[in-house]
């Protein structure tokens, strides 16, 4: 079995320590819209949805930040991320200079970017109220530089742009508010089906998500994970 086939969830459990904390009521980022029951079934979406809401966030032994994924993403694009966090894991005890190494971070995201197929990036593209948000802020990086000035990068492209910029920041200085800085923070679909236990039958109102635990917010180690 080829690295491209093994399924995310032997790779977590072989590869990653996973945790999880709440942020809502915790980081002023946070997303505001309303909270999606656990009972809901999934639906199909584009990379990078709700990237205030939910943030993946990879971490080397030594606290560095080696990626961030903002919102959700598909399990093949999760997938190919996952691997490359690997790759920007092995930089860290490469021998040279922390600038080298700095250098190699920065190389490895945008040669990452470039690489990206046609259906990442047809997949990556901001939802339209995200989209809407963007095109009203004249310094977006969602902006194609040059003459056309319309909103038509994606959040696989920007996301990675985003990191090279911050090669090996410690979790406790890295600022994450500006890496998910991007769409809107509220959304509400009013029950057109994207919160339905059963199609038809939206699940409204929904509840809020009780604040995250104490004023740090601690992570918590996830069931299964080594």
């Amino acid at each position: 079995m080829s690295l491209s086939q093994v399924p995310i969830q032997t790779r977590l459990k072989d590869k990653f320590v996973c945790g999880w904390r709440n942020i809502n009521g915790v980081e002023k980022f946070a997303g505001k819209s309303h909270s999606h029951p656990v009972c809901s079934s999934a639906v199909h979406t584009t990379n990078g949805a709700g990237g205030r809401n939910v943030q993946m966030i990879i971490i080397s032994p030594n606290r560095d930040v080696l990626h961030v994924l903002p919102g959700y993403w598909n399990p093949d694009a999760l997938r190919y991320e996952l691997d490359f966090a690997l790759e920007l894991a092995a930089i860290t005890i490469q021998e040279g200079s922390q600038d080298d190494r700095n250098d190699a971070f920065l190389l490895a995201h945008l040669n990452h970017a470039a690489k990206h197929n046609d259906m990442v990036s047809k997949d990556s593209k901001l939802q339209a109220f995200d989209k809407m948000k963007e095109s009203g802020n004249q310094g977006s990086d969602f902006r194609r530089r040059g003459g056309d000035k319309q909103v038509a990068r994606t959040v696989d492209q920007v996301m990675h742009e985003r990191m090279a910029r911050r090669p090996f920041l410690k979790i406790d200085e890295f600022d994450l508010s500006k890496v998910v800085d991007y769409g809107t923070s509220f959304y509400d679909k009013h029950g057109d089906g994207c919160c339905d236990k059963v199609v038809g039958q939206p699940t409204m109102p929904k509840e809020p998500i009780p604040a995250g635990d104490g004023p740090s917010g601690p992570w918590k180690k996830g069931k299964g994970s080594r």
